[in-house]
C-alpha cells in the first residue's frame, strides 16, 4: 500500500480514537484514582507528538500543533494536519531531534514518522488500558 495524506491520516484516527483499541478509549477506561504511569505515559505521548509535529512542520513548511492543545486536542489536530499535508512531502526526510546524539536515530521521511507516531500511540494506549484494570488500593 503506498502512502498518501489519507491513508496515514486514517492510521492515526484509528490510533488515537478506535472506540476499541483507540488512545482515547483507553484513556476514558481509566476510572477512579488512575495508577501513576497513566499521567507519565500521557505525558510523554503528548510531548513526543508534539515534537513530532513540530519537526514535521520545519521539514515540510506546514504548520505546527497548537502550543495550547492538551493530548486529546493534539490527537485530533494531527489527523487534520496529516490529511492536510500535501503529498509531494510524505518523502521528505525529517531529521532526528538530535542528530548528533550518541546512538541517534537516522533521518526518516515525514510518512514513516507518521507510521511510527501511530505506532507509539497503539502501544502507550495498550500500556494505558492495562494499567487501568489494576487494581488501586488507598
Amino acid at each position: 500500500m503506498t502512502d498518501t495524506p489519507d491513508t496515514l491520516a486514517d492510521l492515526l484516527d484509528r490510533a488515537n480514537h478506535d472506540p476499541d483499541t483507540g488512545l482515547r478509549a483507553a484513556l476514558d477506561s481509566v476510572q477512579g484514582q488512575p495508577h501513576p504511569r497513566v499521567a507519565a505515559i500521557a505525558a510523554h505521548l503528548s510531548a513526543a507528538k508534539r515534537d513530532l509535529w513540530t519537526r514535521i512542520a520545519a521539514a515540510t513548511g506546514t504548520p505546527v500543533p497548537p502550543d495550547d492543545a492538551g493530548l486529546s486536542r493534539l490527537s485530533d489536530w494531527e489527523v487534520s494536519a496529516a490529511q492536510a499535508l500535501p503529498a509531494h512531502t510524505l518523502n521528505v526526510t525529517v531529521p532526528t531531534a538530535d542528530p548528533d546524539a550518541a546512538g541517534g536515530e537516522p533521518p526518516m521521511t515525514v510518512a514513516a514518522l507518521i507510521r511510527l507516531n501511530a505506532t507509539l500511540t497503539g502501544s502507550r494506549a495498550a500500556q494505558i488500558r492495562r494499567l487501568a484494570q489494576q487494581p488501586r488500593l488507598a
